[in-house]
C-alpha cells in the first residue's frame, strides 16, 4: 500500500459526520449534472436521465441524514469511495510528481552539469584552507519597516 495515501478503514464518528454533509453537496452536484446533461453526462442519458439524477441526490440525501442521525452508517460508502479513488491519488502522488521530477528537474539538473554550473559552490578546491562561507553583515534594523 502507498505511503503517500492511507485508507482510514475506521473512521470516527465525527469524520463521518462531516462527511454526510459532503457527500449531500458532493452528490448533489453530481445529480445537478446529470439532470442537466453537462460536463461527464453531456453525451446526454436519455430515458436514464431522471433515475441516474435521482439515485445520486437520494444518496446525497441518504448521507446528510445518517450524518445527522447515525453517523456509523456511512462508513460503507466513505470506505467505499475512498477505495474507488484511490487510483486518483496515486496518480496525483506518484505519476505526477515523477513527469514534473523528469520532465522539469532532471533535464536542469543535466544542463547545469554539462555546463559545469555549481550554484552551491560545492566543488573541491585543493588549495583552500577552509571551505567557510562568511555571513552577510547584519543590517539596520529600519530596513525592516521597508520591505518593499
Amino acid at each position: 500500500m502507498s505511503k503517500m495515501v492511507a485508507f482510514d478503514f475506521n473512521p470516527d464518528r465525527d469524520t463521518l459526520r462531516q462527511f454526510g454533509w459532503i457527500a449531500l453537496v458532493g452528490f448533489g452536484f453530481v445529480a445537478a449534472i446529470a439532470w442537466f446533461e453537462v460536463l461527464i453526462f453531456a453525451f446526454g442519458l436519455g430515458t436514464w436521465r431522471v433515475p441516474v439524477a435521482a439515485t445520486f441526490a437520494g444518496l446525497g440525501v441518504l448521507a446528510a441524514f445518517f450524518g445527522l442521525v447515525y453517523p456509523p452508517a456511512n462508513r460503507p460508502i466513505f470506505v467505499g469511495l475512498s477505495l474507488i479513488t484511490f487510483p486518483i491519488g496515486f496518480v496525483l502522488s506518484y505519476v505526477l510528481l515523477g513527469a514534473f521530477f523528469f520532465g522539469m528537474i532532471a533535464p536542469v539538473a543535466i544542463f547545469f552539469r554539462l555546463t559545469g554550473r555549481d550554484p552551491m559552490a560545492r566543488g573541491f578546491d585543493p588549495d583552500a584552507e577552509s571551505y567557510w562561507s562568511d555571513s552577510r553583515p547584519a543590517r539596520a534594523g529600519g530596513r525592516y519597516f521597508k520591505q518593499f
